[in-house]
């Protein structure tokens, strides 16, 4: 880890949940207007970029990750169609003009692709190999153009990797986190807790925040973020309680004018239907402060399309009730009972 001074990098650890969790029920539901049908499942993690448009993969039945990356108004338009055939893997970066980025593969060498913002292809850019190699899995964009890769070693022992480059593909900075290297020293010998580590580093997620920082969520229980600057510096560490009656983070995580959302599944207790169903916690990004918590009743089940605070209203991925296919569901706390 860069050994920065200590007013830059800065250790929080989000309190527990003080306030009661909030239930967020449906208050608007959009059908997405898509003329295929995709039966296949939603490809993980979506995205949300700053005009409040959405993003994500619908996969078609069958082995492999076929399917296209569709660009979403907030009325569940269509805006833009990305063809995805060739990808290495179901993860892209939306950049901050509205195009994305996804990774190719081509007898070992790893290319990043370019689409612009109506889905054109733009270009191919080769990565440089770092020192220490990896398998990317985690991309993000910086507004100043850099981009942030996130991925797992390997050998030895199912390590985390990443690094920043240039768009030009040319590696700027390899990085490594004092707090994965850490947990790596702990499990290096038990094969069942690395076994685990890499699974925390497969359901990674990172993203760019208005702030102009990438956030980087380690899907470990207790859940670490890292605030990462476009130079490969970690601003803060943040390590996030699991809210009361969840379990393990999933891929929904969101920075948006300095809150943080986080979203948890539900712990599994062995009763029917007992993992459905998420909770939310809402931090602030630049303290770690939890904010508040919330629940998703049934209406609203499904993967973050966006997040807007002040007040919090969350846009969620629904399976609709009454015909195959989806629906942006606008979700906020239920209001209380006077």
């Amino acid at each position: 880890m860069n050994r920065l001074p200590l007013v830059f990098a800065l250790l929080v650890i989000a309190s527990p949940i003080a306030a009661q969790t909030k239930v967020l029920v449906a208050k608007e539901r959009v059908p997405i207007i898509i003329a295929d049908e995709f039966t296949g499942g939603i490809a993980y993690p979506t995205a949300c970029d700053e005009q409040g448009r959405s993003y994500i993969k619908l996969l078609k039945p069958g082995p492999g990750m076929v399917g296209p990356l569709f660009k979403l108004s907030s009325q569940g338009v269509v805006e833009t169609q990305f063809d995805t055939s060739g990808a290495l893997i179901n993860r892209y970066a939306v950049r901050p003009d509205g195009g994305v980025i996804m990774m190719h593969s081509d007898g070992g060498a790893k290319f990043l692709d370019g689409f612009a913002p109506d889905g054109k292809r733009e270009t191919s850019v080769r990565l440089e190999s770092p020192p220490t190699p990896f398998f990317p899995s985690q991309l993000a964009v910086f507004h100043s153009g850099e981009i942030f890769i996130s991925g797992l070693r390997y050998r030895p022992g199912y390590k985390a990797g990443a690094g920043i480059y240039r768009r030009t593909g040319s590696l700027v900075k390899q990085l490594t986190f004092e707090k994965d290297e850490k947990v790596e020293q702990e499990i290096a010998n038990d094969l069942d807790a690395q076994k685990l580590n890499r699974e925390a580093v497969d359901k990674s997620v990172a993203i760019a925040a208005d702030d102009g920082l990438v956030y980087l969520m380690r899907a470990t229980s207790p859940a670490i973020v890292y605030a990462i600057s476009p130079a490969g510096d970690v601003l803060r560490t943040m390590v996030v309680v699991t809210p009361s009656g969840a379990g393990m983070p999933e891929f929904g995580l969101r920075v948006v004018k300095n809150r943080l959302l986080l979203q948890f599944r539900r712990k599994c207790d062995g009763k029917v239907n007992s993992c459905q169903g998420s909770i939310y916690a809402v931090l602030d990004a630049t303290t770690g402060k939890t904010l508040a918590a919330y629940e998703a009743d049934k209406e609203v089940a499904g993967p973050i399309a966006c997040y807007i605070p002040d007040p919090d209203r969350l846009f969620i991925f629904s399976a609709s009730s009454d015909r195959h296919g989806l629906d942006i569901v606008e979700a906020q706390p239920r209001e209380s009972s006077p």
